[in-house]
């Protein structure tokens, strides 16, 4: 029995739904070379490599003849699916409250473009296929990584995002020729993804001069998103480990990261009779990724 006012207080709930904050798209994907439409089970990617003249010595010599250089990726697809269901008498008992199908296909949407960059960072950070039957693999290769403790004189000492280690990366990029400013006029790109922690870290850093500081700091308002000649992509999807608090941050020229898609998100909702009319709204997509050339990619290892 109710013995004050205060006792009668009541519950008001939201009659809309809200969302848990998260990446919401892909945010790799407007950065990689992407091919749409693709099918079977693996697809090739046939590359010519390079040729060299060789000096003539000698008078109508027999003429020497060369195979042609040539490379293969293999492109594996990754299938991916999900599905929630509704009971048929859940729109029913939550009253004021829609059934909240929208905010349904809004995650999965959100959960998709996040997949996707998982896919891509998986590929480019890890191992990719070659081989007639997409059988050989090839890891990522050892000489292209910026350690933890770069510096470019003095004692190495380990640290997070330097000015330094950013001019190694675009270093062997340009010794490699996968990067030059040529390319930039034919519409590729060079692109760093790294953590906001790694933002952080260039503001503090003692290496930024005045203007660098002033560039920084509009990054990481999100004014501005590109520093150094490198499109920054901040994703918090890269490797962490968790024993030595090192990130794995990923330098690449867009040309030479290719992602492929087989099916690409779709939705479909419909009414399932096996399940007492339950209704699902499920949705699926495939895809999948390779680095085309080594020489594109460079690994920068932080501490966070």
């Amino acid at each position: 029995m109710a013995t004050s006012i205060s006792d009668n207080y009541q519950i008001k709930y939201s009659e809309k739904w809200g969302s848990y904050l998260q990446q919401e798209a892909s945010r790799l994907e407007k950065y990689v070379t992407v091919e749409t439409g693709l099918s079977g089970k693996m697809v090739a990617y046939d590359q010519y490599g390079l040729l060299e003249f060789e000096e003539k010595n000698g008078r109508m010599r027999p003429t020497g003849l060369s195979e042609a250089p040539t490379s293969r990726r293999v492109l594996f697809p990754r299938l991916f699916s999900k599905a929630v269901g509704f009971d048929e008498f859940d729109a029913k008992q939550l009253a004021n409250i829609d059934l909240p199908v929208s905010k349904t296909v809004e995650g999965l949407r959100a959960a998709a473009g996040r997949q996707m960059d998982r896919v891509m960072l998986d590929a480019f950070l890890g191992t990719c296929y070659t081989g007639e039957h997409g059988t050989v693999s090839v890891p990522f290769a050892a000489d292209r990584v910026v350690p933890h403790n770069y510096t470019e004189s003095g004692t190495a000492e380990t640290s997070n995002l330097t000015i330094a280690k950013l001019r190694r990366a675009l270093d062997m990029l340009m010794q490699s020729e996968a990067w030059s400013e040529d390319r930039r006029s034919y519409g590729d790109e060079l692109v760093l993804a790294c953590s906001g922690s790694q933002i952080s870290a260039l503001l503090r850093s003692q290496e930024v001069t005045s203007y660098d500081f002033n560039t920084v700091r509009a990054l990481a308002e999100g004014r501005v998103d590109s520093f150094l000649g490198f499109r920054i992509i901040r994703t918090e999807l890269l490797p962490l480990d968790p024993d030595s608090g090192q990130r794995t941050c990923l330098a690449w020229v867009k040309s030479k990261a290719q992602f492929g898609i087989w099916d690409d998100f779709r939705v479909k909702i419909s009414v399932r009779d096996d399940l007492e009319e339950t209704l699902q709204v499920r949705a699926k997509f495939a895809c999948g990724a390779t680095r085309l050339q080594e020489e594109a990619f460079v690994k920068i290892i932080c501490k966070e």
